[in-house]
């Protein structure tokens, strides 16, 4: 295809996709009351209700949540146009991997989310409401409240997705568990600071919070490349000692070639020249 072409299709999908996600917008917008209540579910210190600043604030707040809603409904319609596109760079993969891609990629973000919302976002509230005592009086506002909680949904949402990427380099051979074993310090450590930066909060407690979930995937991932991509430790281990044994021949051939030296001795010195020692009798 050529680069026309490939635009032509990039604008196709961009459309499709721009017209589920303003059709799932409406949708979200007229149970956006419903939504607005789900989202304010995990925290019962509130009351149902979120305190506003301005005349608009009620509006754009509510805009921003069909939105967001339109975006977690679209997601897998969003994996799907994108593999589609991609998909023609790195060879033929087959419509099985491709359902079975976006299946995965879709039932994980949605598996953040949900995780995100029952078991991290309770928990996390209680803890920020409660930290400041008798010392705070909140008035929490609909601008603050909620583009903290989609934030963080989404940030779970995305961290979920890393098992799928896995999956993907593991098909394609970029990646193996040996190769994830090895540099699974480095995860830790990359992690935690994702974690800190994808976190909305800046407590240290929403930060562990995130940080274990992204720790259990990078773990859930090593599992998923050694059954896709298997690469058994006998055979690890066969190829270490192989390089083991390589390094050792490499450095045993000199002293090969100095034991196929002749060694030079006294007699031989001595025999070198017998025809003059007669010559030396003989006069």
């Amino acid at each position: 295809m050529t680069l026309i072409e490939h635009l032509g299709e990039l604008r196709a999908r961009i459309i499709k996709v721009a017209i589920a996600f303003f059709l799932a917008s409406i949708v979200a917008f007229i149970f956006v009351d419903w939504i607005f209540e789900f989202m304010l579910a995990p925290a019962p210190q509130l009351k149902g209700k979120l305190f506003v600043t301005g005349v608009t604030e009620p509006l754009i707040t509510d805009i921003k949540l069909a939105l967001f809603t339109a975006l977690l409904v679209t997601i897998p319609i969003i994996l799907y146009q994108v593999w589609a596109f991609v998909a023609p760079a790195v060879g033929d993969m087959g419509r099985a991997f491709t359902y079975i891609l976006i299946t995965m990629a879709s039932s994980l973000f949605l598996a953040g989310v949900v995780f995100g919302y029952y078991v991290v976002l309770p928990i996390g509230l209680k803890f920020l409401f409660a930290y400041g005592g008798e010392r705070y009086s909140e008035i929490i506002s609909g601008e603050k409240y909620l583009p903290f909680v989609t934030r963080f949904l989404l940030a779970f949402g995305i961290v979920f997705e890393f098992p799928a990427a896995t999956y993907v380099g593991a098909k394609l051979e970029l990646v193996d568990a040996p190769l994830l074993k090895k540099y699974r310090k480095h995860a830790i450590v990359i992690n935690t600071v994702l974690a800190a930066a994808l976190t909305p909060g800046q407590d240290p407690f929403s930060m562990i919070l995130m940080a274990v979930p992204m720790i259990v995937m990078y773990e859930v991932s090593i599992i998923i490349a050694r059954y896709v991509n298997p690469t058994t430790e006998v055979t690890a281990h066969e190829l270490a000692r192989n390089s083991e044994e390589d390094d050792e021949g490499e450095g045993s051939e000199p002293e090969e070639d100095e034991a196929d030296e002749p060694e030079v001795t006294d007699f031989e010195d001595t025999d070198d020249h017998p025809e003059n020692g007669h010559e030396e009798r003989d006069l």
